[in-house]
């Protein structure tokens, strides 16, 4: 018989079988989260900053025109570079509002939206999860993982400043597992902009098999998605390292780069832009490439499915590529 982590790359399950896998990646998840522990230079202000940043805004071309935001309350406003112009308003999510109660010296003060320290911080793992590390970039750190007999990739996405820090440990957080099994796969159609439950399945694309969304423990809501935990396929290598330590046949590069044109056009039919196109993002499993990395990408539809399997954002920034490459400026 099958262990339950046997269907965790299964595209199709009934709602036993789901509900079951969804318990033991809980399960495990309940002993993950403590071991991970990090330390950040950054200050409240920081967090602050980030979660506008997070923001879906009535208007998306917002997120590249405001420089500056002040709370006042619960209502967040937006300016222009000059502090005059008001340019948009927004409730305060819960998460905003716990950061303003504990600093007050935040409200109603204006913050500059490159007020993002650099994040010297590093992480502080035990010597067991050192040697599970296979990368490590700003926001995201990616282990070695075997559930039952698959070995998988476990990737972890910070967007909150402190996620794992002394100061917001484990214990103030909550989260919500999501399977690949929950989804139908994405196609192209003129009804892409539907809220359908679909994700992006494709040969060429890296299939994230789960993802644990991470919230603030009285984010009732759940609006403001705080970090990811990412279980997926475990690549051979990536085509940087290909290309360095060896010669790919004339086959072998006809292969990868028809992969590649086949997977950013799979991507653009269902409405997401990769804006991170360098060769350590194109994995390899024997001669198959897959596109992976989707921490700077655009997507042009309201489809949450993206979001709660780990391939878009939330936030107006990612619906416009011009407020996207100003925030990776900014920071």
């Amino acid at each position: 018989m099958l262990t339950e982590f046997c269907l965790l790359a299964a595209l199709t399950l009934n709602d036993d079988e789901r509900e079951v896998l969804r318990d033991k990646i809980n399960n495990w998840a309940e002993c993950f989260l403590p071991k991970l522990k990090r330390e950040s230079t950054r200050e409240e202000q920081c967090r602050l900053v980030a979660s506008v940043e997070r923001h879906k805004f009535r208007e998306d071309e917002v997120a590249y025109s405001w420089i500056f935001f002040k709370f006042v309350e619960d209502e967040g406003f937006l300016f222009d570079d000059e502090k005059k112009q008001l340019l948009d308003e927004f409730k305060a999510t819960s998460f905003q509002k716990k950061i303003l109660c504990e600093n007050p010296s935040l409200s109603d003060v204006l913050i500059s939206r490159s007020g993002i320290k650099e994040e010297n911080g590093e992480w502080r793992l035990d010597n067991v999860l050192k040697e599970k590390i296979i990368s490590e970039g700003g926001e995201a750190i990616v282990f070695s993982e075997k559930f039952g007999q698959i070995e998988v990739a476990v990737r972890l996405q910070i967007f909150d400043p402190f996620l794992f820090t002394k100061q917001f440990d484990a214990g103030q957080i909550k989260w919500k597992t999501h399977l690949i099994s929950d989804f139908e796969t994405a196609t192209n159609g003129k009804n892409r902009m539907d809220c359908a439950p679909v994700a992006p399945i494709h040969e060429n694309i890296i299939r994230n098999f789960a993802n644990i969304e991470i919230f603030e423990a009285g984010d009732e809501e759940e609006e403001d998605c705080l970090g990811w935990i990412t279980i997926m396929e475990k690549c051979d290598g990536n085509l940087r390292e290909k290309l360095k330590s060896g010669d790919p046949s004339l086959r072998e590069r006809k292969k990868i780069a028809s992969g590649i044109l086949a997977g950013f056009e799979y991507l653009e039919d269902i409405g997401i832009e990769h804006r991170d196109r360098k060769l350590a993002n194109f994995l390899l499993i024997g001669d198959v490439v897959k596109i992976s990395d989707f921490g700077l990408v655009t997507e042009q539809t309201d489809r949450k499915s993206y979001r709660k399997l780990g391939y878009a954002r939330r936030g107006s920034k990612y619906k416009k590529e011009a407020a996207l490459c100003k925030l990776k400026s900014l920071t």
